[in-house]
């Protein structure tokens, strides 16, 4: 059987995906759509979006648990999530020709749907890190783990400020509870298993592996990092019922192409 036809990307582009387990592609969205994200993001942080729940909103750490009063309420939040699913803006977004272009090249299906969608604020000063983890550990109940998040940079991500790390390759060590995580922490940043910043300017779309371990430093800049991870996986995947402990989703909402009955 042949290859599928690429849409957006080159064999090589691919192939380092593959390869890597992550693929940056600059200035995917235009100024002007940055804008408009950003502005709704900031939005339905403070509060004023009608049409999602307050359970989509969480709040950085010391202000869930009151050891710093909220002054800013935008500048309060953690991470927003389950956005797309009520949202018009957001699903825009996540169904953007030219992101679902790039992720059906990965995919290699033009069948996809969206498992899910984060939001993560990372405010200046207040924004904290996220540690060494693999999004399947927690999405443990769709099959294949071959899913793929496109992170949009609302605003540009830095060294300084919190970006994306990767461990170039780790996704093909398969899936990792974290008992079995905390054996290779010290030999992450290595000569063996060095760590990758994703530095992005604004509009630009890091693509990661389901099973890539990353994570993201605090913030520890004067300047925001707002950035959009949309999670998607093909149609046909299936959801193991049997899996208890991992995120209840909201229903998985079709994206491109075919549903396929029996399964995700």
């Amino acid at each position: 059987m042949a290859a599928p036809r690429l849409r957006v990307l080159t064999e090589e582009q691919v192939d380092q995906f593959r390869l890597n387990g992550f693929l940056t592609v600059e200035n995917v969205l235009s100024a002007e759509e940055v804008e408009v994200l950003a502005a709704h993001t900031d939005l339905i942080a403070a509060g004023k979006a009608a049409n999602i729940p307050a359970t989509s909103i969480q709040l950085e750490k010391v202000f869930r648990e009151g050891e710093r009063e909220v002054t800013d309420r935008v500048l309060s939040v953690r991470k927003l999530y389950n956005l797309a699913v009520y949202d018009e803006v957001m699903w825009g977004h996540a169904t953007h020709p030219r992101i679902v272009d790039i992720i059906a090249d990965l995919l290699g299906s033009e069948d996809i749907k969206m498992y899910g969608d984060q939001l993560f604020m990372k405010a200046p000063v207040t924004g904290t890190a996220q540690p060494w983890h693999q999004d399947s550990a927690s999405w443990r109940d769709i099959y294949p783990m071959d899913l793929v998040s496109a992170w949009t940079a609302i605003d540009a991500a830095t060294v300084e400020n919190g970006c994306l790390n990767f461990v170039p390759g780790t996704h093909r060590w398969g899936m990792m509870r974290k008992p079995q995580l905390d054996w290779f922490l010290e030999d992450l940043g290595s000569e063996a298993w060095p760590v990758v910043p994703a530095p992005l300017s604004a509009g630009s779309v890091s693509f990661h592996h389901s099973l890539v371990l990353h994570q993201s430093n605090a913030n520890l800049s004067g300047r925001r990092r707002r950035g959009y991870a949309v999670h998607y996986m093909r149609a046909s995947s299936q959801r193991d019922e049997s899996v208890t402990d991992a995120p209840k989703m909201p229903p998985f909402k079709q994206v491109r192409g075919r549903s396929y009955a029996g399964r995700v």
